[in-house]
């Protein structure tokens, strides 16, 4: 209860303006969510889906896409149906060996090759838990997108482009590497929160929320959290 209150209260008072203001056009909107966020997750992408209802963007313009830390098998499946038969819109697991959008490239020049269903969308929104881990990996935020979304190459390419080093280092390194991805697909909303314990929420335009989340030094590598 105390987080479904929380995700409600980011969501009443967004960041950048009221989610009316966020959601002025009812455009066909990819969700980008953690698939593995379990029930935190799962509130949050109701509370979610039911404040764009309100905001004027009607379930059938909407759809989930989920990002695994693995290909989908069957526990991504059936957590895909899982969330599709509790919100009410398509959930479609994200597969990176059939990864085939490449709205532009990496900085070393390898393609951004990002999930198919993306080329649908006129709207993005990431939800997710975002931070770094002990060992400085970043999930969430616009790594929702990369490496949550990219290809087996991208991926690939990803990875092999950041430091062996400390994992303060690596999880900046990891950062950046992500942000870049802004440049090609613009995210509208996001609602996030941290990897503390109670976990801070926050909700809102998309770049406004990962600057004012890294701000608070969410995405600083630290023990406990299972980003």
């Amino acid at each position: 209860m105390a987080f479904r209150g929380a995700v409600r209260r980011a969501l009443t008072v967004p960041v950048g303006g009221s989610m009316a203001s966020q959601f002025a056009i009812p455009a066909v909107t990819a969700i980008v969510a953690d698939g593995d966020a379990g029930e935190p997750g799962a509130v949050a992408l109701a509370e979610l889906t039911d404040a764009m209802m309100r905001a004027g963007v009607a379930r059938g313009r909407m759809f989930v896409l989920l990002a695994f830390a693995s290909a989908p098998g069957l526990r991504e499946r059936d957590r895909a149906r899982e969330l599709r038969g509790m919100l009410g819109v398509p959930v479609l697991p994200h597969d990176p060996a059939k990864a085939a959008f490449e709205p532009g490239r990496l900085a070393a020049g390898v393609p951004l090759a990002l999930e198919d269903e993306l080329r649908e969308a006129e709207a993005v929104v990431v939800c997710g838990r975002f931070g770094a881990d002990v060992r400085g990996t970043v999930r969430g935020g616009p790594a929702a997108l990369l490496p949550g979304l990219a290809s087996v190459s991208t991926r690939a390419a990803y990875d092999a482009a950041l430091p062996a080093g400390p994992p303060a280092e690596r999880a900046a390194a990891a950062l950046a590497a992500s942000r870049a991805v802004l440049e090609h697909v613009h995210v509208d909303f996001a609602l996030v929160w941290s990897g503390g314990d109670p976990p801070e929420v926050m909700a809102g335009a998309g770049r406004e929320v990962f600057e004012a989340c890294a701000a608070a030094g969410w995405t600083s590598p630290r023990a406990g959290d299972g980003a």
